[in-house]
């Protein structure tokens, strides 16, 4: 079920997507409200998982330098054990199922091409895998600093966080 916002939470979510750490007090004198009103905004943005507020990993700086984006053809009767498998892995940091011609889409990050090679022989030794295609990123264009945080109570309880 959609939860709707007003102006005011939207333009505290947009704060926080910028600097998570931000002070209440420091948001209140932005948005000319009090203190009191954005902690308990904030808490219900919280609660009701709208938002959550987490640490991100700069994994350029942590020495993964290589990034890039694996799709995965796939045996569709086994579909659950291997997004289990994938969402296990180290170095893979995103997992989706996908409907049409492949049937996951990966985002990874490794330090070397021989981490790549690695992680390419695991996925491939997975029984179901048909074929992988892989991509690497040249260039970041565009990044919108959005993160898919896991809540407890979603639909995608099973997906891990990398």
């Amino acid at each position: 079920m959609k939860k709707k916002i007003d102006a005011m939470d939207s333009k505290i979510i947009t704060i926080l997507e910028q600097n998570g750490r931000i002070a209440n007090t420091e948001l209140a004198k932005m948005l000319d409200t009090s203190e009191t009103t954005i902690r308990n905004r904030i808490k219900r943005l919280i609660d009701s998982e709208l938002i959550k507020i987490v640490a991100i990993r700069n994994r350029a700086r942590l020495g993964y330098d290589l990034c890039g984006n694996i799709r995965i053809q796939a045996d569709t009767r086994k579909i659950q054990s291997i997004g289990s498998s994938l969402s296990k892995m180290n170095y893979i940091w995103y997992v989706a199922q996908l409907a049409g011609y492949d049937e996951f889409d990966v985002e990874f990050s490794v330090a070397s091409q021989h981490d790549l090679l690695m992680l390419l022989d695991k996925i491939n030794k997975i029984e179901g895998v048909i074929r992988t295609k892989t991509s690497l990123r040249l260039q970041l264009l565009k990044h919108m600093g959005e993160y898919m945080a896991v809540f407890s109570d979603s639909k995608n309880t099973n997906m891990t966080k990398g």
